[in-house]
């Protein structure tokens, strides 16, 4: 078995649209490693030094445990549309919820900050669900790019914990720095969301290329449909570089802070259904914690 990989893994790193997926792939992976070393660590804030390190400590390994059994679990996910949609959904859910706690942020400025009372081993608990929830996502993200391809999709869970080992703590230090490359990391996870549920919906309901002046933008292989990975690795060059512009060039967000404030309705509407629901459906458990916790 694992020469079999081996050998899908040398071909797809070597056919041609290998550098795009591997570049996405390292760019989208490591973007929800550093989120979720950054979710960590703001899980476990406040808590004591010593628990603190404690938390923070159970927190990696699971993260890294959780990403390896999902890396084993890939071919299941793949061939399973429903928990797919599901994943691109979270992770859509992620972006609007990000976005829609800033404006909150803002509007709540100059007020103290909300001070988490969970106990440590509720915070534990709430770690080790952030970690299997975005270890679901890290193999959701890799088939976004590489649906039509396990090697590449077993290349990018990879990914996510060698970036989770080796760059989530310079990451991390790099978006402290520079703000703004949160909302940066947060935009390309949605849109990873969005591409996979259009491809899915394409695959269940169009099933049939389309091409715009000669360019194929979706293609068919073994019976599934596939947006083509240039309009996937374009669409990240094209959100990297435009919100680049928004941040440093102050007539771009002269123009385009009205049309997003437009946009960023919907995605308060979408961070509010989704996190009620959340909450009707936890509210048993949280309940029963709580009366454990006593």
């Amino acid at each position: 078995m694992i020469a079999d990989c081996l050998t899908l893994a040398s071909t797809a790193l070597f056919s041609k649209d290998a550098l795009m997926v591997v570049v996405s792939l390292i760019v989208i992976e490591g973007l929800l490693s550093v989120d979720n070393a950054l979710a960590i660590a703001a899980m476990a804030s406040h808590l004591d030094e010593k628990k603190r390190k404690v938390a923070m400590t159970i927190g990696y390994a699971g993260a890294y445990g959780f990403r390896i059994i999902a890396l084993f679990v890939a071919d299941i996910i793949i061939d399973n549309h429903w928990l797919m949609l599901a994943g691109a959904a979270y992770l859509i859910w992620l972006m609007c919820a990000h976005f829609a706690e800033q404006k909150e942020a803002k509007a709540d400025e100059g007020e103290a900050a909300n001070v988490s009372h969970h106990t440590f081993a509720g915070t534990i608990t709430m770690i080790a669900l952030l970690d299997l929830s975005l270890s679901f996502d890290n193999v959701v993200a890799a088939v976004a790019f590489a649906r039509d391809n396990i090697a590449l999709v077993y290349l990018g869970v990879t990914i996510g914990i060698v970036t989770l080992r080796l760059v989530a703590g310079w990451c991390i230090r790099l978006i402290e720095k520079h703000p703004w490359l949160e909302h940066t990391a947060f935009l390309l996870v949605g849109f990873v969301g969005l591409l996979l549920c259009a491809e899915l919906w394409w695959d269940t309901h169009m099933k049939t290329p389309l091409d715009w002046r000669g360019l194929a933008l979706i293609s068919g292989k073994e019976g599934h449909f596939h947006i083509e990975k240039i309009v996937k690795f374009g669409g990240i060059l094209g959100i990297l570089a435009g919100h680049v512009a928004y941040e440093k060039v102050p007539a771009m967000k002269t123009i385009l802070r009205p049309p997003l404030r437009v946009l960023l309705l919907p995605a308060e509407l979408i961070a509010g259904m989704v996190g009620g629901v959340f909450l009707a459906l936890t509210w048993p458990l949280r309940w029963l914690w709580r009366k454990v916790c006593r």
